[in-house]
């Protein structure tokens, strides 16, 4: 495969613990200005949109214009953007977007959502795009690398944005899996979005040395239900454990589900705790934590 254009943005990383928030915390709810700003007073200045409509319709320039300028009127951060992978057309409807899709027409729908969703690149610069490489349950076909590199191509060059590919629970979104591909693409600089729900679905217990971003939440093992840190059953010792011996700096996003975004205060604390033990002493940390 032949290498992309370099013309990408670089995402810049804090050495200390840097946390954020999905809209996706109120996915059921239109993002506008109001709820972008109830969020910002609930203590967070990084964000990720979360583009699958109806949540954030891309598909209206009047609204792309209105969040970009809110974003830089109040000089916050750069944000991410979560690429849509679906839209939920009615109560029990939804139509799914992937790019990796088997049939053609499909694949051309999903690149035209995602390069509609990335008309917000010219109204807020986004730090980073995060991408799904086909739908919950896919198997793997060598053929999917193809097709991921033809969709990744063309958002770089649309967008010139940098893309994280997040591991969801199916063959072809594993860590190795995404290892592989990016070998096979040529293209480094392809990152990795560690989600540590999909993760604890997944039982990945290796890799975390490759990740760049995470989607911070948490489940009970049997679905993904995007709770807040603490309130499912992962081992959020151990992951840190990872993390730390890892060399992790990217940021925390939270990408919990319904419920009142103060609630993350809680979380932050209890992770940074965790965070600076692992820190000051690994050898203790995993004493303490049977580890």
């Amino acid at each position: 495969m032949a290498g992309l254009s370099p013309r990408l943005r670089p995402v810049l990383y804090n050495a200390s613990m840097e946390f954020g928030i999905s809209t996706q915390i109120h996915r059921r709810q239109p993002v506008t200005v109001d709820l972008l700003e109830s969020i910002r007073k609930a203590g967070y200045e990084r964000f990720e949109l979360f583009c699958n409509r109806p949540h954030l319709d891309f598909h209206d320039p009047g609204l792309l214009r209105t969040v970009g300028r809110w974003f830089q009127e109040n000089a916050l951060p750069a944000p991410s953007i979560h690429l849509p992978f679906l839209e939920n057309v009615g109560p029990k409807q939804k139509i799914w977007i992937s790019p990796l899709d088997p049939e053609r027409r499909h694949r051309e729908f999903a690149l035209d959502e995602i390069k509609r969703a990335l008309e917000l690149a010219e109204r807020v610069t986004p730090s980073y795009v995060v991408m799904h490489l086909g739908n919950p349950g896919d198997t793997f076909s060598p053929v999917a690398f193809d097709y991921a590199y033809t969709a990744i191509s063309q958002i770089r060059e649309f967008a010139g944005v940098r893309v994280m590919i997040e591991n969801i629970p199916n063959e072809i979104s594993t860590i190795e899996r995404i290892q592989e591909f990016r070998r096979a693409a040529d293209v480094p600089d392809i990152g990795i979005c560690y989600d540590t729900g999909h993760g604890h679905l997944q039982g990945v217990t290796k890799g975390l040395e490759y990740i760049h971003t995470t989607h911070v939440h948490d489940n009970h093992g049997e679905k993904d239900e995007h709770l807040w840190p603490f309130e499912g059953a992962l081992d959020w010792p151990a992951l840190i454990e990872k993390l730390v011996v890892a060399k992790y700096q990217g940021p925390f996003i939270f990408e919990t589900r319904g419920g009142d975004p103060t609630k993350g205060a809680d979380s932050r604390s209890r992770l940074r705790d965790l965070w600076d033990e692992a820190q000051n002493s690994i050898e203790e940390f995993r004493l303490k934590y049977k580890l």
